[in-house]
């Protein structure tokens, strides 16, 4: 059987004078005649390689090229915008350093709000900070650059916290009486595992309310923008007519408002039994009052859901 080299060389013969039959010294099989210079393609593995030999005073140039199933070499081909490889190390060290950071200003913020809950925004300080994560006082401030700094990112990491627990799963509820109820009930929720720590919101009113600032301003505007959340969820239920016409959406939201500080005060400062089952007692009584085409309780009876509890008994 002949080799595929010879084959090839064979081919190149016919085709070019296929009277010149002589032996090729390289395959041992037809060779070209003595004036055609050319150009055979030969298969030897992956790799192309060049010969040179002499046959009657003609050179006969043999250029080796892969002869397989996939006549392309295999290579990664490089975009001509392809950045270096220090560069893209650097660009990589960069990118592990930030996340570095963001974690590390991440635990600041966990003991930060730990700490304004036990002891307020104003007992926040860098130094404290830095005896209770185990940091430098210049570590700390390289993430804050100031203590006002550091108060203000307290209250939006609370505020976010308050917002994924209480607002976000809320307002997933249907429109109107569904969403307010769930935002009351998920408030109470919260109250109830500050009971310990502490409610940012409220503290902080305390603390500042006196005080004009950008703290002040920070923590006014998260509370602001709960609210905001709240006379929504009061006019959308207006508008589904779940709630009476008349119904003034800022008085309501002022006396739901009022259940909740009372809930803080009963059940943090007082530690009074069933502040819970009576802050959502007093709930109902304001639905009741705004629902529409309900008679408006008098003073002393209870809604039906809140004598049921029997938190409050009606005389």
């Amino acid at each position: 059987m002949r080799s595929a080299r010879s084959l090839v060389c064979a081919a190149v013969q016919q085709r070019v004078n296929p009277q010149s039959a002589q032996l090729c010294r390289f395959c041992a099989g037809p060779s070209v005649g003595k004036t055609e210079r050319v150009h055979v393609k030969k298969t030897c593995g992956r790799h192309a390689h060049r010969s040179h030999f002499l046959q009657n005073s003609t050179t006969v140039r043999f250029i080796w090229q892969p002869f397989c199933k996939d006549p392309h070499p295999v290579t990664s081909p490089v975009p001509h915008d392809a950045k270096p490889a220090a560069e893209v190390v650097r660009e990589r060290g960069r990118a592990g350093a930030a996340h570095k950071g963001q974690q590390t200003r991440a635990t600041i913020l966990d003991a930060a709000l730990s700490l304004a809950s036990q002891m307020g925004i104003e007992g926040l300080s860098l130094g404290a900070l830095a005896e209770v994560t185990g940091m430098s006082k210049s570590g700390v401030f390289a993430h804050f650059g100031s203590r006002e700094e550091l108060q203000i990112s307290v209250i939006r990491e609370y505020h976010e916290r308050f917002e994924e627990e209480v607002f976000r799963p809320a307002i997933r509820e249907a429109r109107g009486m569904p969403r307010l109820r769930a935002l009351f009930d998920r408030w109470v929720d919260k109250v109830a595992t500050e009971i310990d720590s502490g409610c940012i919101y409220i503290s902080g009113a305390v603390e500042f309310d006196d005080r004009p600032g950008p703290v002040r301003d920070a923590l006014a505007g998260m509370v602001l923008m709960w609210h905001g959340a709240l006379g929504r969820a009061i006019q959308q239920a207006m508008e589904l007519r779940q709630l009476r016409p008349d119904t003034d959406a800022m008085q309501m939201l002022f006396e739901i408002h009022g259940l909740i500080l009372s809930l803080h005060h009963d059940a943090r400062f007082l530690r009074t039994p069933g502040s819970m089952d009576r802050a959502r007692t007093g709930f109902e009584r304001v639905i009741q009052y705004y629902t529409l085409g309900s008679a408006r309780p008098s003073p002393g009876e209870v809604a039906p859901n809140a004598a049921a509890s029997g938190v409050l008994q009606t005389s």
